[in-house]
């Protein structure tokens, strides 16, 4: 689904340790921002996007948890499915591919949507997610193919 969305080659590469550093044991969560920095550090040259999941709770100072985090800047995201998971299989994967797509799309430099619909909607519950789903709304599917056509351009 990601390399249909993005028109991108992807691949699975092996895993990156957690660091202890980026672990909040008051909060039981691990700070994104930090995992970021991991992932900007282990993307390899040629590398156009870097996305990691993991299964750990993730925060921001800002905000009580976060599905995921991005640095369009340096290409790289994150996304966790520890606040995904359902009985139903195909709603978990649903829900993972949202997340997912929400936070490539960030590093391309789309923003949040007003529109519910949107996967560019900032989700606060699980509820928002599985309302959003995957796609985007016209205005993002806009920003993303003027996104894809500098990308062809450069």
């Amino acid at each position: 689904m990601l390399q249909e969305v993005f028109e991108a080659d992807s691949s699975v590469t092996d895993p990156i340790a957690l660091p202890e550093d980026a672990y909040n044991a008051s909060r039981r969560q691990y700070h994104s921002t930090v995992l970021l920095d991991i992932l900007a550090h282990h993307k390899k040259p040629g590398w156009e996007r870097l996305l990691g999941m993991t299964d750990v709770d993730l925060y921001t100072p800002q905000l009580n948890f976060v599905f995921g985090e991005a640095d369009a800047r340096r290409g790289v995201a994150v996304f966790s499915v520890a606040r995904l998971h359902t009985d139903d299989r195909d709603r978990f994967v649903h829900r993972a591919a949202t997340e997912a797509i929400h936070e490539i799309a960030h590093t391309y430099g789309l923003g949040h949507c007003n529109d519910a619909r949107c996967v560019m909607w900032f989700s606060n519950t699980l509820q928002e997610t599985d309302r959003k789903g995957t796609r985007f709304c016209a205005e993002h599917t806009g920003a993303l193919r003027r996104a894809f056509e500098r990308k062809r351009m450069a």
